[in-house]
């Protein structure tokens, strides 16, 4: 994992890939940075730096691939505007979660878009991709990325914990809602045996196949219930409200309630949320 100061000290500089690479560019630094970029690559982004900047928002980072041999595609960052610390209002309380190594975690999970999108796996058509698909396996690759390098196993729970918390703050985040599909990840594999991948594509032809997947459907659902747990405005429990998605979403989100209610108390809230199943 390449070292905070570095990332912020750095104008701009080139990530290693699994195939070719990346150029991550600081937004204060934008047109130096795409200065870097070969006349092909270059011409496949907008001419004035302002309409990326505009395109980006208020968003820490945005990627955007592009079609050359060597280059995979382009990361801007915005250090200011990556979270150091994500928070929700449940049971009457403010929960809070710091981040740690936020701005490598960012770079790395935009870097999984541009291997996604490179991918040789035969399971991964890009055009074929749903934009929910896409973020899931974006932290597929973030995961994989950490147990590769050998990083704490407790990054991986991060990421687990964050995508569960935005959620919770607002249902809007369930387009990057990967704690279904990373709880399967988690679950298939040690972190030691999911960082004995050479390669990300070994690890999409080994483990896609065996997926649980989910369509907009049910994530509307999912989306439903959560904004219903969650909601500020929701005070009735009503355990029977999708009564029949309650211990699939307990089971996702578990995890995340114990690291920041403790175990009991995470325990009773499921219990009289009716989340804990037979």
């Amino acid at each position: 994992m390449i070292p905070e100061t570095l990332l912020i000290a750095s104008a701009w500089f080139w990530a290693p890939m699994p195939q070719g690479q990346a150029l991550v560019c600081q937004t204060s630094h934008i047109q130096e940075c795409l200065g870097q970029l070969p006349r092909n690559a270059r011409a496949q982004l907008p001419l004035n730096p302002q309409t990326l900047l505009s395109q980006m928002g208020r968003r820490g980072a945005m990627v955007r691939p592009l079609t050359d041999a060597d280059i995979t595609g382009l990361v801007l960052l915005h250090d200011e505007r990556i979270p150091k610390a994500y928070s929700a209002l449940w049971n009457g309380q403010v929960y809070a979660l710091p981040i740690d190594k936020a701005y490598q975690m960012t770079l790395a999970h935009e870097l999984g878009h541009l291997a996604v999108s490179r991918s040789n796996s035969i399971y991964l058509r890009a055009d074929k991709l749903s934009p929910y698909q896409h973020e899931w396996l974006a932290d597929f690759y973030l995961l994989w990325s950490l147990a590769r390098e050998g990083q704490a196993e407790t990054l991986a729970w991060q990421q687990y914990h964050r995508r569960n918390l935005e959620v919770f703050e607002s249902v809007t985040a369930i387009s990057h809602w990967s704690t279904p599909m990373l709880a399967q990840l988690l679950d298939r594999y040690s972190w030691q045996a999911l960082g004995a991948f050479e390669n990300f594509d070994s690890l999409i032809d080994a483990i896609y196949p065996e997926l649980v997947q989910y369509d907009q459907e049910t994530l509307d659902e999912f989306a439903s219930l959560l904004h219903w747990l969650f909601g500020a405005a929701n005070q009735a429990k009503l355990p029977q409200y999708m009564f029949w998605r309650r211990s699939e979403m307990g089971a996702f989100i578990r995890p995340t309630l114990r690291q920041l209610m403790g175990e009991q108390a995470a325990e009773n809230w499921m219990t009289e949320q009716a989340m804990l199943g037979e």
